[in-house]
């Protein structure tokens, strides 16, 4: 019996010394736990003059809270996050100290003060801010004698919950929708008499130029005055979406009959204009009569005497058109943001109806390619980076293939980074019409000097070093000293590069990679492509002549056709190539595109080969080579323009003896296609 109770007892023990075993394997370990922080509380005081007032511990990595209510008496029991207290107070100002405790059992206190008043709340103040980044957001403050805490109410809701706001709080609040919003704030006290202050503000997108009448979140609210005065919302839907203004929206004006010889339209701003670079302002115009006078005035919003305004007549009736008024007279110490448009002014109102649109800042003539620095009337602002700057100054050296008066400098300071640069923003996207080849004059002290030229989409997502991401960029090097040459950059080669981007900034890079020696550097006349065509079949004119040849293994059907309006080169039974051949071979140095318009019912593939013979120039010499680009599932029923950079014609080095290009399609033997616009471009 002694034995089988001894048994009991070890078996007993070892259970438990395995279990203990067991518990210590799972033990968390809490000595990582944060301390509690940002403790306080938030009081809802009854207003029936009891001095009741509900407790709400806060703060962050507390599990338990403990509430010392500041009057001296028992503090609470351990309060649970979420829990709240009731407590009554004496009327007075209290310090509510809340204890947090976490699991770990650290603590940490923190103080809350609270005004236990029966008086209504006196001096009451509040501030309203809109947020600096955000005009959807408005923040709210209040001060006042005697208050406990307040009661927001934003006006954007029925019904609505006020947000509480503990004395010395802020509490903001986004509305959904611009408009006109009743801001309330109620002050309390512990007693029921309560002190309230109402604010209207406008909640609204900030109206600044250029104004084209597409935003739905934007106040384009127009004041009409000489007659039918009143503020009017004139935005309509564009009734004649035609010519330079195919916009959706535009604004609309009647002056109506009878009405002043002075009769207008206008709307204030939200920010100044800035005149320190573009002092013209250009709105699209539609006039149901030609040779009538439209004035535009800006207006400083406080004193209508500080203005400037400019007149300029229609010179076509029932259509769009863009005026552009003269602002150089602005002061630039004073800000103009009211904006004042006067139709057929100086004859009484006769019911006429005008539409306006696309009110905008531009120069006399518009920043864009091509650049030749010459006009008086543009200026040319080059922004600097890395220890860089450039201007437009006298050319200083009028010889050679540049005895224009004008040019650009950039000089690279001793010192400065090997990526610096001169960057120049441009009012009009860059057309590639006429080629994708940028070319540009250039003068270095130095032959061999690097240069990259950029382009650039402005607004396009920033890069891991804060630029835009979408670019274009093309290496090339000086090859004389001290002279002007012409430097062509081949867009093409960037492998990014898109032709249907809106890249609107040319940047120049000299002597990239580089640490600046303080030199100076020119360069003018930026283009992008030329006129420059080599055409073998097009409406540019027959500058090559063009044979077919059809061979034994080329069993294609051939003829010239009027097709679809045009004339044409048509294939049929293509077996296996339809082969053209030059009379003599073309030497497409300085092209950069190989261009055919291809239409077909039927071909699923089509391919575009040209054929080099060498710098012999002559067929079967051994160097011959063939450079083929392939295209798949082409649109049919339809003309496709293919315009082909000549960088895919893989291989192709030899470019002075291009001797054949050649079509082919599938399916073969049944493929039916029309080819025109053939030629060469850059």
């Amino acid at each position: 019996m002694k034995n089988t109770i001894k048994l009991f007892l070890f078996i007993t023990l070892s259970v438990l010394f395995i279990g203990c075993e067991s518990d210590d394997d799972q033990m968390v370990d809490l000595s990582n736990l944060a301390a509690p922080s940002n403790l306080g509380a938030s009081f809802q005081i009854t207003q029936d003059n009891s001095g009741l007032v509900t407790i709400t511990p806060k703060g962050e990595s507390a599990n338990t809270f403990v509430v010392d209510f500041g009057d001296g008496s028992e503090v609470s029991a351990e309060l649970k996050p979420g829990q709240t207290i009731d407590h009554v107070f004496d009327e007075g100002d209290y310090d509510v100290v809340v204890t947090g405790k976490n699991l770990n059992g650290v603590t940490a206190e923190g103080t809350q003060a609270l005004t236990v008043s029966f008086r209504a709340p006196e001096n009451l103040e509040v501030d309203i801010q809109k947020s600096a980044d955000d005009n959807y957001t408005y923040t709210v403050s209040a001060t006042a004698d005697f208050a406990a805490m307040f009661n927001v109410y934003f006006g954007d809701v029925e019904d609505e919950e006020p947000t509480p706001m503990m004395i010395g709080e802020t509490v903001s609040h986004t509305y959904d929708a611009v408009g006109d919003y009743d801001v309330r704030v109620v002050a309390l006290s512990g007693g029921a008499a309560t002190t309230e202050l109402t604010q209207t503000i406008q909640v609204r997108d900030p109206l600044f130029l250029p104004v084209d009448f597409e935003s739905p979140t934007k106040d384009y609210s127009f004041y009409n005055f000489g007659g039918g005065d009143g503020l009017f919302d004139l935005v309509i839907d564009n009734p004649d979406p035609t010519g330079v203004n195919t916009s959706d929206k535009v604004a609309e004006y009647t002056k109506p009959a009878g009405s002043e010889v002075w009769a207008g339209t206008t709307i204030n701003l939200d920010e100044a204009i800035d005149f320190s670079s573009q002092k013209y302002i250009a709105v699209d115009v539609w006039s149901p009569k030609a040779g009538i006078p439209v004035i535009f005035k800006i207006e400083n919003i406080d004193n209508a005497d500080l203005f400037v305004e400019s007149a300029v007549n229609t010179t076509v009736s029932n259509e769009w058109e863009t005026l552009v008024f003269d602002m150089t007279a602005a002061d630039m110490s004073i800000d103009y943001a009211k904006l004042v448009l006067f139709f057929d002014f100086g004859t009484p109102g006769d019911d006429s109806t005008y539409y306006f649109d696309n009110i905008r800042q531009t120069t006399l003539e518009p920043i864009k390619l091509p650049l030749d620095f010459e006009s008086e009337n543009a200026t040319y602002e080059w922004g600097g980076f890395g220890g860089a700057t450039g201007s437009v100054i006298d050319n200083p050296d009028m010889s050679g293939i540049n005895t224009s008066s004008m040019v650009s400098t950039l000089n690279k300071s001793d010192g400065a980074q090997t990526w610096a640069g001169i960057s120049l923003n441009l009012e009009e996207p860059v057309d590639f019409s006429n080629g994708t080849t940028a070319k540009m004059k250039v003068w270095s002290p130095r032959a061999g000097t690097p240069i990259l030229f950029k382009l650039e989409k402005s607004d396009s997502a920033p890069d891991a070093n804060g630029n835009p991401s979408v670019v274009a960029e093309v290496f090339q090097s000086t090859t004389v000293a001290g002279e002007w040459e012409e430097l062509s950059f081949d867009l093409s080669t960037f492998g990014a590069f898109d032709a249907s981007i809106d890249y609107d900034r040319v940047i120049v890079f000299y002597d990239f990679g580089n640490t600046g020696q303080g030199e100076d550097f020119y360069f003018d006349d930026i283009k992008i492509g030329d006129t420059s065509y080599i055409s073998l079949f097009s409406e540019f004119g027959d500058d090559v002549t063009v044979d077919t040849w059809r061979t034994s293994w080329s069993a294609a059907d051939y003829e010239e056709v009027e097709f679809d309006g045009r004339l044409t080169k048509h294939y049929s039974n293509l077996n296996f190539v339809g082969i053209e051949t030059v009379a003599n071979t073309v030497d497409i140095t300085g092209m950069t595109h190989f261009h055919v318009d291809v239409y077909t019912d039927n071909a699923t593939t089509f391919r575009v080969k040209l054929v080099d013979f060498g710098p012999d120039g002559a067929f079967d010499g051994g160097d011959d080579t063939e450079h083929e680009v392939v295209f798949e599932n082409l649109a049919q029923n339809e003309w496709v323009s293919l315009d082909i950079p000549l960088s895919q014609f893989e291989g192709l080095a030899n470019r002075e003896n291009i001797a054949q290009y050649i079509f082919s399609a599938v399916p073969a033997g049944s493929a039916n296609v029309y080819v025109d616009e053939i030629y060469f471009h850059n």
